[in-house]
């Protein structure tokens, strides 16, 4: 059952609590979210059994491929099989943009022509472009927008080509293994053999595509640097010419690498310093000479006459003289003949070494003298050779500047033969930077479509895609679910739900009246007896045990409690609209306070549309109106059901409706209800509708408590929030309110503790055949 019960009833003049001390912000419920899916599990699951219902579809209409994988390695550091002396890389680089390079001319048109051509791909259906649904629009537009050139001039054959070319390229995939040089050619076909087929072919193309694109740029390079060799053999000549000629123009002759006039300086240079060396000797020499001379020594000191073997002699001879007359002297003594013909010797000999110093000192003077005059004749040569010198030295800067630039012309030469020779030995000798890891093989299995990860993103993106449905359509859902919903919307008490009673739980009710209805003359009996009334409107004290029950009882509950606080005569049962189980209710509440021995009066007061009198009694002739405008009297028109002491006032239906709504404004309906409340306890008032209808309006004026039902999952907020403010000026007599009709299975998923779940287990059935 579905039920407020309060220890204390908020009084009618206090609006509802909206803040709380200590309020937090909402935070995500994951049991809400939940709830959500779960009451909201047909429109999670719609997309994904749509989503899944497109996907086997198109599993089943799609054409089933297999893949064959072949594997190379592009290895751009391959070295050629002609090694060479070069310091320069001739293979590209390693990096990864040369990877994806060759990745891409993999898939290049060159290498996908060479396939189709080797394979005869151009004539294998597969290749061929399908006609498609929109093909005769799309030919309309080209022949409107492009005219009758559409094909560009080519032939069938180059069109036929280009297309599985086309078709080709899209059956294949190049991808790199990771950050490695290995490449994976994947070629699908409808075929296995001839995915693989294929698949090998466009590996063996690649190959002689890099071979031929090699042999190209080398038959190029080749080309290039015989015009260059040309040239610079040209060059060359001339250059070495021009040396030659400015030498012979110059007379720089040049000998052991360098010029005769440089050599000659260089040699004159030598002995000019070996003169001057030679000069400083010699006046050395001399000047002690003349020292000796001007101090009176003797000249027997010099060098020279040192080094003389003819004054060593002399001395020598000298000496032995001497002594022989020393002997002489004193054996015979000085006036000895032999020793005056030996003091004679003595004299000659002195007189010869004087002679040979006086030699030897004008020798010196002259060797003197001779060696400044060589060293001047040398330094005036050299003076000369340095004047020619001066003048040769700004022709050779020249002549370098010829040499460097023949050397220079020389050496490119050399190089550029030498380079064009290589070349040319490379012509027929180029191998392709890569090489086959692993041919492909026949596929045993399809690749696509890949019918388990095509459902099951079908399924995850469907379910994806309904569960956000599914929030949003409960966000976007404005029609009142809960009783904190009805509280909130319109700030009063929401007293009770009543549960929705099954069609085939009330067929069967409605078949115990048939043995009734043989005893049944509708001209004597205004009231329908209890078997035959509608099953529903005595469900209350006919099924005392289920949740409609109980929610009757808590209703009833409240009204009893506001009798306490002040007095309650009249209770005013109204909605928003029509069709939200408010008669129900009023009929079912008004047997229910009966039963108590509460002297109880239900009014149908709606003169528009009196479903309580259809109900209850078709047959009525008089009711409300007749009694107010005093056309019949309250005894006539007041009808009784013994089995619950219920007093009934009818409305039976109405051509002229023109005053009705005039009666309720009047003041006759105010005399009749002070009438009635002076016989009754309670009063039932079954209200038309609010917004359609004002008659509702001006009941509500008269009543002391208002009930306002509003049906479950039927009654738009806004619709209550309508109600409310036409309830506006009475809003401190509004009672409450109730939810009808509501699907016990389904709220649950929206407000679990006040379900039929938190009752199950203290036996409550929810309906009376579960109570039996």
């Amino acid at each position: 059952m579905l039920q407020r019960n309060f220890d204390q009833a908020y009084p009618a003049s206090d609006p509802v609590p909206t803040s709380v001390e200590g309020w937090k912000a909402p935070t995500v419920d994951l049991r809400e979210m939940a709830r959500i899916l779960r009451r909201r599990w047909r429109v999670a699951l719609a997309p994904a059994a749509a989503l899944a219902g497109v996907a086997l579809v198109y599993l089943m209409m799609a054409t089933t491929l297999y893949t064959a994988v072949s594997t190379v390695l592009v290895d751009p550091r391959r070295a050629t099989m002609i090694e060479t002396n070069q310091t320069t890389p001739t293979n590209i680089g390693t990096d990864d943009a040369t990877i994806e390079s060759q990745s891409l001319l993999i898939q290049s048109v060159a290498t996908a022509q060479r396939v189709v051509d080797k394979l005869k791909l151009t004539q294998d259906p597969e290749f061929m472009p399908k006609p498609g649904l929109l093909d005769p629009i799309k030919n309309l537009f080209k022949s409107l927008f492009k005219g009758p050139q559409q094909s560009g001039g080519l032939s069938p054959e180059e069109i036929a080509r280009a297309n599985a070319v086309d078709m080709l390229q899209q059956r294949m995939k190049v991808v790199r293994q990771g950050t490695t040089f290995l490449v994976d050619i994947a070629v699908s076909s409808e075929s296995p053999t001839k995915a693989a087929t294929i698949a090998n072919a466009v590996a063996s193309a690649y190959f002689d595509e890099q071979v031929r694109a090699k042999y190209d740029s080398t038959k190029i390079a080749a080309k290039w640097l015989g015009g260059q060799i040309d040239d610079l053999k040209n060059r060359v000549v001339v250059s070495e010419k021009a040396v030659a000629d400015y030498r012979a123009a110059n007379n720089l002759s040049v000998a052991q690498g360098v010029t005769v006039n440089d050599q000659q300086i260089t040699d004159l240079n030598n002995k000019l310093i070996a003169a001057r060396v030679q000069t400083a000797e010699s006046r050395a020499k001399y000047d002690q000479v003349q020292q000796l001379s001007k101090s009176g020594a003797d000249a027997g000191g010099l060098n020279a006459a040192v080094s003389s073997d003819m004054v060593s002699k002399l001395r020598a001879q000298y000496a032995d003289i001497a002594k022989n007359d020393a002997d002489l002297t004193s054996k015979y003594g000085p006036r000895h003949p032999l020793v005056a013909n030996t003091r004679a010797q003595l004299k000659d000999t002195q007189k010869l070494i004087n002679e040979e110093l006086r030699r030897i000192v004008e020798s010196t003077k002259h060797d003197y003298e001779v060696s400044k005059s060589r060293e001047a004749s040398l330094q005036d040569s050299f003076d000369k050779l340095q004047g020619v010198s001066t003048t040769s030295s700004q022709a050779l800067v020249r002549l370098h500047e010829l040499q460097r630039e023949a050397e220079a012309n020389r050496t490119l030469y050399e190089s550029y033969l030498a380079r064009s020779k290589e070349t040319t030995a490379q012509e027929s000798l180029e191998l392709p930077d890569s090489r086959i890891v692993s041919n492909a093989t026949v596929p045993l299995f399809p690749s696509a479509p890949k019918s388990k990860l095509i459902l099951g993103l079908a399924i995850l993106l469907g379910l994806g895609a309904g569960t956000v449905l599914a929030f949003l359509t409960d966000y976007l859902d404005g029609k009142i679910k809960t009783l904190e919903q009805a509280e909130s919307i319109t700030g009063v008490p929401a007293l009770a739900a009543l549960p929705a009673i099954g069609a085939r739980e009330l067929a069967s009710r409605a078949k115990r009246g048939r043995k009734d209805l043989e005893n049944y003359d509708p001209r004597t009996m205004r009231l329908l007896p209890a078997s035959l009334q509608p099953p529903l409107m005595r469900y209350a004290i006919e099924e005392p045990g289920t949740f409609f029950a109980e929610a009757i009882r808590a209703v009833r509950l409240s009204i009893q409690r506001a009798r306490k606080v002040a007095p309650v005569k009249t209770v005013l049962v109204t909605s928003g609209l029509e069709s939200e189980g408010k008669t129900t209710f009023a009929g079912n509440l008004a047997l229910s306070l009966a039963t108590l021995g509460i002297k109880t009066l239900l009014i149908d007061a709606d003169l528009r549309n009196p479903g309580m009198t259809r109900a209850l009694c078709p047959n009525a002739d008089a009711g409300l109106f007749q009694v107010a405008t005093g056309e019949v009297p309250l005894e006539h028109a007041l009808l009784f059901d013994r089995s619950s002491g219920l007093s009934i006032l009818p409305s039976p239906a109405m051509k002229d409706v023109d005053v009705i709504t005039e009666l309720m404004f009047s003041e006759q309906m105010v005399e009749i209800l002070d009438r009635l409340k002076s016989h009754y306890e309670l009063i039932i008032i079954d209200s038309p509708p609010l917004i359609p209808l004002v008659d509702g309006r001006a009941l509500a004026e008269l009543a002391d408590r208002i009930l306002l039902a509003m049906a479950w999952d039927q009654t738009p907020r806004e619709v209550v929030q309508h109600t409310m403010e036409l309830l506006g000026p009475v809003h401190d007599r509004l009672l409450g309110t109730v939810l009808t009709q509501v699907d016990l299975s389904k709220i649950r998923f929206y407000d679990y503790y006040r379900s039929s779940a938190y009752l199950k287990p203290y036996g409550v059935p929810a309906t009376a055949g579960a109570a039996r």
